[in-house]
């Protein structure tokens, strides 16, 4: 098999599903900077946000309804609860903003929305791995191991990059009146 087969993200799915599935949350990866990279609180923030939002919401409800994987529920259903978990509550956690401006509500939205997006980098990862790397090696077992490891330590990584970018926007929020 050739290594553009792998890539190939209609071939990822054997369902109308799974290639909606793939597809907004690529859409999703793709929103997601640039809600965190721009001003905050504007209109345009806040129709990306919502797009965001809706993106994620999409991704972790269809996620639950695919099975074709495994045949049956596994760790990536647990992520995908997480995920929806997360993003709900820097939704209410902006909600809560908006009524009390409590400076905490505001802290909890910045969170959870920057580490659901961190997880979706992590599940991207993952996925392209669980699923591209056994079409490049014609589903040969020796990489498993190398590939957790590198998921692991890319995680630990990608944790203290996404902790370092938060840190000053909390901090600018946390100290506002």
């Amino acid at each position: 098999m050739e290594w553009r087969d792998a890539l190939e993200f209609w071939r990822w799915s054997n369902t109308s599903l799974g290639a909606f599935h793939l597809w907004v949350a690529v859409a999703a990866l793709a929103i997601g900077p640039l809600v965190f990279f721009r001003r905050k609180g504007d209109i345009a923030h806040r129709l990306l946000g919502f797009a965001y939002v809706v993106a994620m919401a999409t991704t972790n409800l269809s996620a639950l309804s695919l099975y074709e994987f495994t045949g049956g529920p596994n760790y990536f259903h647990l992520f995908a609860i997480f995920s929806l978990l997360t993003v709900s509550v820097g939704v209410i956690g902006i909600i809560f903003y908006a009524v009390k401006k409590s400076p905490l509500a505001l802290d909890l939205h910045l969170q959870m929305m920057s580490w659901s997006y961190f997880g979706l980098v992590l599940a991207a990862i993952a996925e392209a791995g669980t699923r591209g790397l056994p079409r490049l090696f014609d589903g040969a077992d020796n990489f498993w191991t190398p590939f957790f490891i590198f998921l692991s330590v890319f995680g630990a990584i990608g944790g203290v990059f996404t902790a370092a970018l938060i840190r000053p926007v909390r901090k600018r929020w946390l100290q506002k009146p």
